[in-house]
């Protein structure tokens, strides 16, 4: 055995002896050569690869609650939602009304597949809807029939169907899913069209979070990011802003609160909220492209002094007042903005950061979604039986 390892030792330093030159040529140019394709690679792919959009999304999530800009890609609803709001064709080719709004009838497209390969049939919608019953006709007729009229139910039927482990119809796949504990931290989509770039969703609490994870390379684009100081002297980004008219950020007063009594504390407050720079004002909780939308409004201007004035006679201005400003990670430095612009008048507050809405809230400083149906009772009628 020694023999063996001996001669294989000698022919190997005799190889080296007879080609070194080869072997340093050799090495040198595998070297350069490696180098050439790392530095090439990104180029190439942005040629002839599919690049992966690595996108940082703020939020909680799970497979309830997940983003409807997500699952709008993942998968399809009945009908989808026109800019205005209303209703268009989608699964649902077309529907008629009778019986004064009581009785829908969809008629579905033919030869829909689900992402696991079995075919879509009116036996696979799984709306849950009080007071709403479906029942498939056959597999491409769908009755539906309501205990009570509702006007906005194709606007409702919007919403993506998913099947467990959100198996959709969309143009994406989900192929896989990370968690961190119950909650989702990264979800990746492969397309189903040519043309499109696979992607990756990962998911952090906070604005400042996904910033470094966009600083450290984890991803490659920040979306739906409120804003980008942290990033301003970075020249190699590309920044696109845009307003989101399906939410928006409300400041909402606790009105079981004495302090919150007077409807002039109340608009005290508003006349000395701070200006957002690079954001536009929502005077309305209907938003401006929908056809419900009216200019008609009370806007309320900033006006320290006013609000100076009438929070002097309030009892929120004196030193021994506190007012506590709820909201969620994600929105801390809007929230902050507000209780400084507060102090101001002299209204002494703090922010504090929840997980969930406190039962005892004084102020909540919170994202609202607003629905595409324009009528929105249910939320801002306190003192209703009902809904119409």
């Amino acid at each position: 055995m020694g023999k063996q390892v001996q001669f294989v030792v000698l022919l190997i330093k005799a190889f080296i002896g007879r080609h070194k030159k080869e072997i340093g040529v050799g090495f040198l140019t595998g070297f350069f050569a490696t180098l050439f394709l790392i530095q090439i690679y990104p180029v190439y792919l942005e040629i002839f690869g599919q690049k992966q959009l690595k996108i940082a999304y703020v939020g909680r999530v799970n497979e309830l609650n997940l983003p409807l800009t997500i699952k709008n890609k993942i998968s399809l609803g009945l009908t989808e939602l026109l800019p205005s709001g209303e209703a268009s064709p989608s699964l649902a080719r077309s529907w008629k009304i009778e019986n004064n709004g009581l009785n829908y009838t969809f008629s579905l497209l033919p030869d829909i597949y689900w992402q696991d390969g079995t075919k879509f049939t009116a036996k696979d919608v799984s709306y849950k809807l009080k007071g709403v019953n479906f029942a498939p006709a056959d597999d491409y007729t769908l009755k539906v029939t309501l205990k009570d009229p509702y006007a906005p139910l194709p606007v409702i039927l919007s919403q993506p169907l998913l099947k467990p482990n959100l198996i959709g119809l969309g143009l994406y796949k989900v192929t896989k899913v990370f968690y961190s504990g119950e909650l989702i931290s990264e979800l990746r989509l492969e397309p189903l069209k040519k043309g499109l770039q696979p992607i990756v969703y990962k998911f952090y609490p906070s604005n400042g979070d996904a910033i470094l994870a966009f600083k450290l390379g984890e991803v490659n684009m920040l979306e739906n990011i409120s804003t980008l100081e942290d990033l301003a002297d970075w020249k190699n980004i590309k920044k696109t802003e845009s307003a989101l008219y399906d939410r928006l950020v409300g400041v909402f007063l606790n009105l079981r609160n004495p302090s919150f009594k007077e409807k002039e504390v109340r608009q005290a407050l508003n006349y000395a909220m701070p200006l957002f720079g690079g954001l536009e004002k929502a005077y309305s909780p209907i938003s401006p492209l929908s056809w419900a939308y009216s200019k008609n409004l009370r806007l309320y201007r900033s006006d320290p002094d006013a609000a100076k004035k009438i929070l002097d006679k309030s009892p929120l201005a004196s030193s021994s007042s506190e007012l506590t400003i709820s909201t969620y990670a994600s929105l801390l430095d809007t929230a902050q903005l507000i209780s400084d612009a507060w102090k101001k008048v002299g209204v002494n507050s703090k922010v504090k950061v929840e997980s969930t809405i406190p039962s005892d809230y004084q102020v909540m400083v919170m994202t609202f979604i607003i629905p595409p149906d324009p009528d929105q009772y249910q939320f801002w009628q306190s003192t209703q039986e009902g809904t119409n």
